[in-house]
């Protein structure tokens, strides 16, 4: 009823949790350990003693190492017990709102409630979905520290990562400025190509709903007309039946049939509203209109050609009001399949 998947069982990210503290525990015994081994040799004399002091308490020795691995899994312990602690409050929130939600389909009243329930239950399904992805790049980024580099490799990297700072620093030349420009562009065109796809595939879909409509209509029109030609019905409730007040899903001149694929196709417009009002077309909306003002002041403050950029926001614009547009067409056609209807007053949620 609530159209949201069960929520995931938290048990192993429990479980992952307590592995990460205990690796905590793990690594600051180790450098405690070693510290205490190397203090123990401080007093030992030579060239094998000073490189393997380098090797042991170096600026990118072994614990130097340690102390960093260890603060990355105690953030990592942290992260995923806060976001076992999100999941597991969004998943009990979601079986209150189920049981809500299978009280309220018992009265007509509260089927109406549903329509306020389901927006809020995938709402909480976002947050339980953000927190999954924030563990999934937590472990992501740990698997990448566990691989590691040398201490070679690693003071080389440092090196290079000061060589880009000061690089970046100095003057930049006309050919870095059109680069910087030209990649927001590039990156504008690409969240505007994905969100016109959206924008596109939602206007598709809204056309075969509409064309379905319109021969449920055309049918009932002239099943009227005949029936008035033949003196069953007078002019009156032609015109009633024509208007279709009581909405196109529910009308007599039906058939089983068309009525049941009129709602499922209300259903659909339903779920075509959420989709364009979700932050996976506005985002992408947001994110190239972002590139496009950041690209524009960057070419303004550097005397650069903006015109790429100008059509681009003129693009957006279009874009937006197509996706307003839509919604609005969604919103009319869904009214006319289920009729018009007033949301009675209920307890707020």
């Amino acid at each position: 009823m609530l159209g949201v998947p069960t929520p995931p069982d938290t048990g192993e990210l429990e479980r992952q949790a307590g592995v990460l503290e205990s690796a905590v525990g793990s690594r600051r015994s180790l450098g405690d350990d070693g510290a205490r081994a190397h203090r123990l040799g401080e007093g030992n004399a030579g060239a094998a003693s000073g490189a393997l002091g380098a090797y042991v308490a170096g600026k990118a020795g072994l614990l130097s190492r340690t102390t960093d691995h260890t603060q990355h899994v105690s953030v990592a312990a942290s992260v995923s017990q806060v976001a076992t602690t999100v999941v597991k409050w969004a998943g009990g929130l979601i079986a209150g709102l189920a049981g809500i939600a299978g009280l309220a389909a018992l009265t007509p009243q509260g089927r109406a409630m549903l329509l306020r329930l389901r927006p809020f239950a995938h709402r909480v399904q976002g947050w339980i979905r953000a927190a999954m992805q924030s563990v999934g790049r937590l472990f992501t980024r740990l698997a990448d520290l566990v691989r590691g580099t040398s201490a070679k490799q690693r003071v080389s990297d440092q090196l290079m990562a000061k060589q880009r700072l000061m690089s970046q620093q100095g003057q930049r030349t006309v050919a870095a400025r059109a680069n910087a420009v030209q990649t927001k562009v590039v990156r504008a065109r690409i969240s505007t190509n994905q969100a016109t796809a959206k924008v596109n595939r939602a206007e598709e879909q809204l056309r075969r709903v509409e064309s379905s409509l319109l021969n449920a209509r055309n049918t009932v029109h002239a099943r009227v007309d005949a029936a008035y030609a033949r003196g069953e019905i007078d002019a009156t409730a032609r015109a009633r039946l024509k208007a279709g007040h009581e909405g196109w899903a529910n009308h007599s001149q039906l058939d089983d049939l068309t009525r049941s694929h009129l709602s499922q196709q209300a259903t659909r417009l339903e779920q075509l509203e959420a989709q364009l009002g979700s932050r996976h077309t506005t985002g992408h909306l947001n994110d190239a209109q972002r590139h496009v003002n950041e690209g524009i002041d960057l070419a303004r403050r550097n005397g650069m050609d903006a015109s790429d950029l100008h059509r681009l926001q003129s693009e957006l614009t279009d874009l937006a009001f197509r996706r307003s547009e839509l919604v609005d067409r969604a919103w009319t056609t869904r009214m006319d399949i289920n009729g018009p209807f007033k949301i009675q007053d209920v307890y707020p949620v």
